[in-house]
Parts: C-alpha cells; structure tokens; sequence
C-alpha cells in the first residue's frame, strides 16, 4: 500500500520558493552567463568546504596514485564549478524553447540508437551522473525519441514535482521510485519503448560489488536485470562539456552475450558498464559527480575488518 502524501513542511516550501525565484533569475541570462554563474557558486561552495571532504576522499582513493596533492586540489574545484554549472543550465532549460535545444547539445551515435529501437524489443540506454546528464536525458528525448527514465525521487514533493516539470518539457517521462516502479519500467521495454537508467551511485542495500578504480563498489542489480531478463539491446551514454554552454552527449551500444546464469550474466552487465564509466571518467574526471560516498559500503570481509573509507567523515 502506497504512503499517503504528507502535507509540506514550512521548509519544504521555502526550498521551493527560493527554487523558483531562483529559476526565475536563471530566465534571465543566457546560457553562457547562467553556466558562469554557477562556476561561481561552485568555487564559493568548494571555499565554504560544503561536502569537501567526502569529495576530496572519493578524488584520493580515485587517482591518489596518479595526482599529487596539488592535482587533487585542482581537480576538486573543477569537478564543483562543473557540477554547479550544470545545475544553473538545468534551471535554464526551465524557460529555453525546445526547439532550440540542438544549440546546447550535440548527440554522436543517434542512428545507432535508432537501429536499436527499430529491432522492436525496447532499448535500456545506461546513464550516470556524468557530465549535465540531465541535458543529455532532454536532448535523446526531444531529438530522438522520448525517454522513460528512473529518477529517485526528492524528498521534498514539490521540489521533485518542479524537477520534473522542466524534464518533462522536452518528452522525458520521469518514473519516480514507487512499489509499482520495477513494473513501470519493465512495461516500457515491453511496449517497445526506451528506458534510461543511471546506476551508478552507492547503493547500501540489495547490491552486488564491482570493480572500480582499482576498489570493490556496490552496485544495484536492476540494470543487469532488466537486460537479461527483456533480452533487449543495451547502450552505454555519456556527455562531454565543449564550452562555455555547449555539450555533446554520446550512444554507444554494448554488446553482451547471455549464458543463462541469470546471477552471473547480471554481474558481468552491471561491470561492463562500470568499465565504460570508469573510461569516460579517467578521461574527463571533472564532470563526475564525487559527492557521493561512493566506495562507502564495504565486501563482508572488509566490513568484518572494520574497514571504512570514510572514517574522518562519519
């Protein structure tokens, strides 16, 4: 049985106003000048130390034996003027007319894409939070075809419902995490339809590790599962910044092969798409979201070890 929605708090409504004014100054600028802003914000927020040390840990376990200490500092405050920078272009696609959307973005791989529909078993189409993913979700959508895709839900009702407002403006279907989700998603494929996933963050429960930079990192299983179990066609997608307010996402479909070990074969989709996320970050390590405590749920012997990767932040 569903949760009866519960009345919004009076901060629940203050984060929504200053959301909406803030959206509304957004308006006002042009896309170069709301990605500078959020720059801005991001080297103010990486100053202040908001969630610096998580993100700090993530980048040191990461490529603390490639970077010194300098590198790391720098990279750091790239990967916030990245991520606040995207956030100020999402508010912008708030008023920015759809038909102009190919002016933010360019997408590389579209006839592959459309290959894989016209085969008529569904499509999953891979994700994560790379690069102004939200962008590259609207530009699939609008230039190719409408996006079904899993997005967790906020915590704040009206903030979520704003969030999704502007995704849905340019034919995204947002399905929110609910008892009746895993069906949503598996009537999609079955209707022939594409299905965006994004799998990447930590995930405490129900998960199966892979391997990541070097590290054990749990994973959730519904990626692989939802492939082996629709048999469908899988692509890998990922978007690069090439200015100021200018992107270009990327498809690239994934050949897998089944064995029938429905276990096994999860496993080895859920770390063929690790290995392609992992590629794409050592290339552009910046436009990955790190503030996330990513390696934070430990293999059972670590854990029986008492290891934790984040002993300075708990």
């Amino acid at each position: 049985m569903d949760t009866p929605p519960q009345p919004p708090s009076l901060r629940h409504h203050l984060e929504w106003i200053i959301l909406n004014l803030l959206t509304a100054w957004v308006e006002l600028l042009s896309p170069e000048r709301a990605a500078a802003c959020g720059r801005a914000l991001g080297g103010w927020l990486w100053r202040r130390g908001l969630r610096r040390k998580v993100v700090d840990r993530n980048l040191e376990l990461a490529f603390g034996d490639q970077m010194n200490a300098e590198e790391l500092e720098a990279l750091s405050l790239a990967c916030y003027r990245n991520m606040t920078s995207h956030i100020f272009e999402f508010l912008k696609l708030a008023s920015w007319p759809p038909e102009l959307l190919d002016q933010l973005i360019e997408l590389e791989g579209v006839e592959a894409l459309q290959a894989g529909i016209d085969e008529g078993q569904g499509v999953v189409i891979a994700g994560a939070h790379f690069g102004h993913w939200e962008l590259l979700s609207a530009g699939i959508s609008h230039l190719v075809y409408p996006v079904a895709a899993y997005a967790g839900k906020q915590t704040n009702e009206l903030v979520d419902h704003r969030i999704n407002q502007i995704r849905t403006r340019f034919g995204m279907k947002a399905i929110s995490k609910s008892p009746r989700s895993n069906r949503e998603m598996l009537q999609i494929i079955k209707d022939q339809g594409v299905l965006g996933l994004l799998g990447d963050l930590n995930v405490p429960h129900q998960f199966l590790f892979v391997d990541f930079f070097g590290l054990k990192a749990a994973a959730g299983p519904g990626l692989g599962r939802f492939v082996v179990k629709a048999k469908c066609p899988l692509f890998y997608i990922w978007i690069t910044r090439e200015g100021p307010a200018k992107h270009k996402g990327h498809i690239r479909r994934l050949d897998y092969e089944l064995t029938g070990d429905t276990v096994a074969d999860t496993a080895r989709i859920a770390q063929l798409y690790f290995d392609q996320l992992e590629e794409k970050i050592r290339l552009h390590p910046d436009h990955y979201f790190w503030f996330n405590r990513r390696f934070k749920t430990r293999p059972p012997e670590e854990a029986q070890q008492g290891v934790r990767l984040y002993e300075k932040m708990d």
